[in-house]
């Protein structure tokens, strides 16, 4: 790996505070985009035939059992501020059980002296821990020590590799040599002895990819769709001058919505899909889940309510999500979220959703 220089590592530091700052402050989603669940219309039953208090939201995920099919999505690391961020959001995913990710790592392997914020293991040893590099380093100067670096400094359940091509174009200091990307994700999958989580960030994954991933060994693919938070345009907010769009340039509606890309990816992949991007409502997660996803991922809405009105608010706010997904498996009539995952058929796509994937030849 190549040698950082100081003020690398300042510069680093910095951008990760900066990114959590910007999400809790601006608007950092896309006008006109939407996550495209309002497209599809659930058929209820008029007569549900099961008792409310019967519903489990038990959740299979990775060969472990959570108590909600809920996942909070990576978000920080690598900041002073950031190691109360992460142990506060850990002490929550453990009270809940269910799986908790890290903000990207590459602060941690640069510098070390960072480490401590995203070793929540140390203060909450059961939370079950998503690992996060991004794809693009291994094409630059990381290897397999640097992947098991992160891996065991965290001692991660899972790993998620992301790709996050349009924040790169993006981002100031952005790295744009994903050349050979295919071949470090074969590499890493090969290598890894935890499952490996193929992961976007907002522009979604088309399934052709899913596929890819898949047959490459991962174990899950987070789709990271079109209509939540936009790290393109984190990282245009991020500029001061000369960027590379301007913030109503039509190309950051460039991506896949997290509905369309959910829906195509579990009809042509048997790969467990996470679904993230504008999961902001109960609503929205009971049709990703009845599509066939496996997790919902939330982030923005958790780190938000932590950071405005604390611990148990945080907790409460998820608690409440978890709620709403069941409210709506009542009026479907299903009483397992194993269930749940098998109801497609009760989803009606409309407009430009029929049209995507009927171009798309999924119906």
């Amino acid at each position: 790996m190549n040698q950082k220089t100081d003020e690398d590592k300042f510069e680093l530091k910095s951008r990760k505070a900066q990114h959590v700052k910007i999400v809790v402050d601006e608007n950092v989603g896309v006008d006109k985009v939407t996550n495209g669940f309002e497209l599809f219309d659930i058929i209820p039953r008029s007569v549900p035939d099961i008792n409310y208090s019967d519903i489990n939201m038990n959740a299979e995920f990775l060969g472990r059992t959570f108590d909600h099919p809920i996942m909070v999505a990576g978000m920080t690391g690598g900041y002073p501020e950031a190691k109360q961020i992460n142990e506060k959001l850990a002490g929550i995913c453990s009270r809940l059980n269910i799986p908790m990710g890290l903000g990207s790592q590459r602060a941690m392997i640069v510098n070390p002296d960072t480490k401590n914020t995203f070793d929540v293991k140390a203060s909450v040893p059961d939370v079950f821990l998503v690992g996060n590099l991004g794809l693009v380093q291994f094409c630059m100067d990381f290897d397999l020590g640097e992947y098991d670096q992160a891996v065991e400094g965290v001692d991660a359940d899972a790993m998620a590799i992301h790709v996050n091509a349009f924040q790169e174009l993006c981002q100031p200091e952005g790295d744009v040599n994903f050349k050979g990307a295919w071949d470090e994700f074969a590499r890493i999958s090969k290598h890894s002895k935890i499952p490996v989580i193929g992961k976007e960030v907002g522009a979604g994954i088309p399934y052709e990819d899913v596929i890819r991933m898949e047959k490459l060994g991962v174990s899950a693919v987070d789709i990271g769709g079109a209509g939540g938070t936009s790290w393109a345009k984190i990282e245009l907010l991020r500029h001061s001058d000369d960027r590379p769009y301007e913030l109503d340039d039509p190309t950051l509606r460039v991506g896949i919505p997290t509905a369309f890309a959910t829906y195509e990816a579990t009809a042509k992949s048997d790969v467990p899909i996470v679904s993230t991007g504008g999961m902001y409502s109960g609503l929205t997660a009971a049709k990703a889940l009845a599509m066939g996803s496996s997790m919902v991922g939330i982030a923005r809405p958790v780190l938000t309510t932590l950071i405005n009105h604390g611990v148990e608010a945080a907790e409460q706010w998820l608690l409440g999500y978890s709620e709403s997904i069941k409210r709506l498996m009542f009026l479907m009539g299903v009483d397992s979220i194993s269930q749940l995952r098998k109801e497609k058929s009760r989803l009606v796509p409309t407009g430009r959703a029929r049209e995507w994937l009927s171009h798309r030849k999924i119906i």
